[in-house]
C-alpha cells in the first residue's frame, strides 16, 4: 500500500499552528520556523511526515483515532494538560483517521453539561439549576471546544485545535472525549448527530475517552468600580472579552444571574468577577440612556480593581419621565436553566437595574405558571439582587457577594400575568397589569381560563387593571409598509386579534409593541385613534422570549409628578398612562413635553377649526459613524425591529421627526441625534377633530394629544370604520373554531355589538 501524499498532512498542520496564534497560545518560535523549513525540505516524504509528527508531539494534548463505524477513541498526549482559571487554552489534537472519514468533529468531557446547540429549541439547556436534580453541578468545571474548522477533510492523519476552559483551580481529574458527526447523513429529528453517535456507544464497556489530571492555576478575583457620571453606584451591564472575543465568565459555564445567552453579565458597584492575566477589552452601559463605555485592561499580579465611570447622554427621569418594560419574563421559553420553573425576583431585579429602568413587568405565563405565581403578591418589589440559591451558585463557583448600589430603590418589579399559553391565547397575548387576583375565579388550572379573550379583560379591570396586547404586530402584517393601510390582514397569529373587538366594548386598554415593522404594529392603532378611541399604545421587550439582550429593549416613558417607588409603584404608573403624556420607543430617541399652543393635556378642546402650534423637546443619540451590524445576528436585534440606526439618514447624524394627524405625516424637520436636546415646532391646520403625535419612525412615538373641534368627536376616517368592521368578520372566519362551543354564542354576540359600534361611527365619519 502506498504512503498517502504528505502535503495534506503539512497544510493541516500549518492551519492549527495559525488556529493556535489567533487563540493567544502560539507554538514557540523556533518549531514555528522548523516546520516551514520542513515543508520545503528536499526529504523524502516518508522522512518529513516522521519529523513532522516528532516536531508536533510535544504541543498535542489528545491523540484522536476513528474506526470504521466513525467512533472516536481518544488517548493523552504529550503536551502538558497546564490550564488556568476562568481561561481558555488551546492545544493541538492529532486525528488518525484511516477510513477517510468526513464528519464534522465535536469535543466532549465529563464536567459539563451546559449548552446544547441543536435543532430542538425545548433542549437547548441540560445544565438545570439545582443542586437538588442534578448534583453532578459541582463537578462541572470543564468545557472544551473544536475550534473551527472543526470538519475533518477525510485525509489519514490531520491535526486539529482543542481549547479548554476550566472554572476551578488546582489539580483536578477530568475526562476529554471527541465524536465524529455526519450531519449530512444524519436523519433523526429528536436527536443530535452527536447524540446519536454517543448513543452507539453506551452499550459497550469500553472507554472512550482521555483521562488528564488538570493542573489548573488561579484566576483572580477583579472588584469592578463602576460609577454613575455623578459619582454615585449603580449597577450594569458589563462585557468582558479576551483578544479571541470570548467572553468572561465562559457563557457555557453560567448560572443565573449570569444568562449563557448574553455576552454581558450584570454587575454591581464592588462586586468581582474571576479573570485570569491576560489583556481584555471591557464595556459597560446601563440601557440605551448611556453611551457604551469602552476600555482595554490588562489583568496582572498587581490588579486589584476595574474603574468604570458610566456615560450617560440623556435623563428622562431629570424631566419627570419614568420608564418601564410592561412585557419581561422569569421563566418559559427555553431561556433559563429550567424553563418550567425560571428564576426568582433577585435575579430579575438585577437585569431591570442593569439596563437602567425604573419598572419591570415580570409576566407569568403558561410554561412557568405554577411556580412563578408564588412571587405575586399584588404589590411592587424592590429586593436585594442577592444570589437566588448560594449553595448552588457556590458549587459553580459563584463566590462574589452582592453589594446593594445608590440606585437600587428606583428599580422595581412587579408580577403580573400574561394570557400566553392559556385557552384565549389564539385571540392574542393579554398583558394584565396592576391585578390583586391572578387566578379567574372558579379555576384551578389554566386549562379552565375562558377561551376567548373578553371575560379575562372585563375580570382584570374589575380588578382596575391596566389591560391589553402583547406584541401586537405579530400576524398582522400585510406586505406593506404603508401606514396607514386597509389590507385586512389574515389574523394568522399571536398579535393583538381580539382587541377589534374588545376596544369599542371597553375592555382593552393598550397593545405593546416596539418589536417588528411599525406598519404591522401600528396599523390597528391608528385606526382605533381615528374613530375615536383613547387607545393606549405601549414598548415592550418580551425578555427573553423576542429579544434576549435585556429587558428594556422596548420601553415606555411615563411623565410623573414624582418617581413611582414602593408597593404602589406599578399603580402610581398606570395612573400616568391613563391621565398623562407618555411615549414609547427603544430608548435612544426621546421626545419630551409634546404640546399644543403650549398645552401639554391630554385632551385639547379647540372652539373652531385652525391652524395649531405643535411643540416638543426630541433628544436623540447615534453614533458618528453608522456601526457595522453584528457579526451573525440581524442588523440591530430584529430584522424589520425598532432601533434609531434604522431612521438614520442616509450615513449622516440626522433623523427625521414628523408630525402625524389622524396617522397621516402632515409636517416634518430633520434633527441631529447627537444627544442634544433640541426644540421642535410645527404648524399643523386642524380642520376637524384629530389626534396628533409626534414620532421617530423605528425609535419613538408619542402617544397623542386629542383635538376636539366644537365639542365633535373624533371621526376622522370613515375608512378606518370599515376597516375595523371587516377585520372584525376576518377574526371569526380565522379564530371562533378555537372558541369552546359552550361560549361560542356570547363570542359571536360580542362580535356583533362592535361591528355594530364601528356602523355606527362609520355613519358619523364626515371624511374617508
Amino acid at each position: 500500500m502506498s504512503e498517502p501524499p504528505v502535503q495534506p498532512l503539512f497544510a493541516s498542520a500549518a492551519r492549527a499552528v495559525r488556529k493556535l496564534q489567533d487563540l493567544g497560545d502560539p507554538l514557540p518560535a523556533e518549531a514555528v520556523t522548523q516546520l516551514s523549513k520542513l515543508e520545503s525540505s528536499s526529504l523524502s516524504d516518508a522522512e518529513r511526515r516522521t519529523q513532522l509528527e516528532t516536531l508536533l508531539r510535544p504541543f498535542v494534548l489528545l491523540d484522536v483515532s476513528i474506526d470504521e463505524q466513525g467512533i472516536a477513541s481518544c488517548t493523552p498526549g504529550a503536551a502538558p494538560p497546564r490550564l488556568v482559571q476562568h481561561g481558555w487554552r488551546s492545544f493541538l489534537v492529532r486525528v488518525a483517521n484511516p477510513h477517510r472519514i468526513e464528519a464534522n468533529l465535536s469535543a466532549g468531557n465529563s464536567g459539563v453539561y451546559g449548552v446544547i446547540d441543536y435543532q430542538s429549541h425545548s433542549a437547548r439547556i441540560a445544565l438545570h439549576d439545582t443542586l437538588t436534580v442534578v448534583p453532578r453541578i459541582k463537578d462541572a468545571w470543564l468545557d472544551a471546544k473544536i475550534a473551527v474548522p472543526s470538519e475533518l477533510s477525510g485525509f489519514e492523519v490531520e491535526y486539529k485545535v482543542i481549547s479548554l476552559y476550566t472554572r476551578d483551580d488546582g489539580i483536578q481529574q477530568g475526562g476529554l472525549s471527541v465524536f465524529a458527526a455526519d450531519e449530512h447523513n444524519h436523519h433523526s429529528l429528536s436527536r443530535s448527530p452527536l447524540a446519536v453517535a454517543g448513543f452507539r456507544t453506551n452499550f459497550e464497556l469500553r472507554e472512550y475517552a482521555a483521562s488528564f489530571d488538570f493542573d489548573c492555576a488561579p484566576a483572580r478575583e477583579i472588584r469592578l468600580d463602576i460609577r454613575e457620571p455623578d459619582g454615585r453606584s449603580c449597577m450594569a451591564a458589563i462585557t468582558v472579552q479576551d483578544g479571541q472575543g470570548r467572553s468572561y465568565p465562559s457563557k457555557a459555564m453560567r448560572l443565573a444571574p449570569d444568562m449563557f445567552f448574553h455576552e454581558h453579565v450584570y454587575r454591581a458597584t464592588g462586586e468581582m468577577i474571576l479573570l485570569p492575566e491576560g489583556r481584555y477589552r471591557v464595556s459597560a452601559i446601563r440601557g440605551p440612556e448611556y453611551r457604551p463605555v469602552l476600555l482595554e485592561t490588562e489583568v496582572d499580579a498587581g490588579t486589584e480593581a476595574i474603574p468604570i465611570t458610566l456615560d450617560r447622554w440623556v435623563d428622562p427621569a431629570g424631566r419627570g419621565y419614568y420608564s418601564g418594560d410592561p412585557h419581561i419574563h422569569a421563566g418559559g421559553c427555553s431561556h433559563y436553566n429550567v424553563p418550567s420553573e425560571g428564576v426568582t425576583p433577585e435575579t430579575m431585579i438585577r437585569h431591570v437595574r442593569g439596563e437602567g429602568l425604573w419598572l419591570g413587568s415580570v409576566l407569568t405565563w403558561a410554561p412557568c405558571y405554577y411556580h412563578q405565581k408564588q412571587f405575586f403578591s399584588g404589590e411592587s418589589i424592590s429586593p436585594p439582587a442577592d444570589l437566588e440559591d448560594p449553595l448552588m451558585q457556590a458549587a459553580q463557583g459563584m463566590t462574589w457577594t452582592p453589594q446593594p448600589t445608590d440606585r437600587d430603590a428606583e428599580s422595581a418589579l412587579r408580577y403580573d400575568v400574561e394570557v400566553s399559553g392559556f385557552p384565549s391565547s389564539h385571540s392574542g397575548h393579554l398583558i394584565l397589569l396592576g391585578l390583586t387576583d391572578q387566578d379567574y375565579p372558579g379555576t384551578s388550572l389554566i386549562e379552565d381560563w375562558p377561551s376567548w379573550n373578553l371575560p379575562v379583560l372585563r375580570w382584570a379591570k374589575e380588578q382596575n387593571a391596566l389591560v391589553g396586547y402583547a406584541h401586537c404586530g405579530v400576524g398582522l402584517g400585510v406586505g406593506t409598509e404603508e401606514l396607514p393601510n386597509y389590507i385586512v390582514p389574515s389574523f394568522q397569529g399571536i398579535g393583538s386579534n381580539e382587541i377589534v373587538v374588545d376596544v369599542p366594548l371597553g375592555a382593552a386598554d393598550f397593545q405593546c409593541g416596539g418589536q417588528f415593522a411599525p406598519a404591522a404594529e401600528l396599523n390597528i392603532w391608528y385606526h382605533l385613534l381615528s374613530v375615536g378611541f383613547r387607545t393606549l399604545m405601549l414598548g415592550e421587550t418580551d425578555y427573553p422570549c423576542m429579544y434576549d439582550e435585556g429587558p428594556g429593549v422596548g420601553r415606555t416613558y411615563v411623565r410623573l409628578t414624582e418617581p413611582p417607588s414602593g408597593p404602589q409603584a406599578i399603580e402610581a404608573w398606570i395612573t400616568g398612562l391613563r391621565e398623562s403624556a407618555s411615549y414609547f420607543g427603544d430608548g435612544r430617541s426621546h421626545v419630551f413635553d409634546l404640546a399644543v399652543d403650549g398645552d401639554v393635556s391630554r385632551e385639547h378642546p379647540l372652539d373652531t377649526p385652525g391652524p395649531v402650534r405643535v411643540s416638543a423637546t426630541v433628544a436623540a443619540w447615534l453614533p458618528e459613524v453608522p456601526p457595522p451590524p453584528p457579526a451573525g445576528r440581524p442588523v440591530y436585534s430584529a430584522p424589520v425591529g425598532w432601533h434609531l440606526e434604522r431612521a438614520r439618514i442616509g450615513t449622516s447624524r440626522s433623523v427625521l421627526v414628523e408630525a402625524v394627524l389622524n396617522g397621516v405625516v402632515v409636517a416634518s424637520q430633520e434633527v441631529v441625534a447627537d444627544g442634544t436636546e433640541q426644540e421642535v415646532a410645527f404648524d399643523v391646520p386642524v380642520e376637524e377633530s384629530s389626534w396628533l403625535a409626534l414620532r421617530i419612525l423605528r425609535s419613538v412615538h408619542t402617544q397623542p394629544i386629542f383635538l376636539e373641534v366644537g365639542g365633535r368627536p373624533i371621526r376622522a376616517s370613515r375608512r378606518s370604520a370599515q376597516w375595523l368592521h371587516d377585520s372584525v368578520d376576518q377574526l371569526w372566519k380565522v379564530k371562533s373554531g378555537f372558541i369552546r362551543e359552550d361560549e361560542q354564542a356570547a363570542a359571536r354576540q360580542a362580535y356583533d355589538e362592535a361591528q355594530a359600534i364601528y356602523r355606527s361611527r362609520r355613519a358619523e365619519c364626515e371624511t374617508d
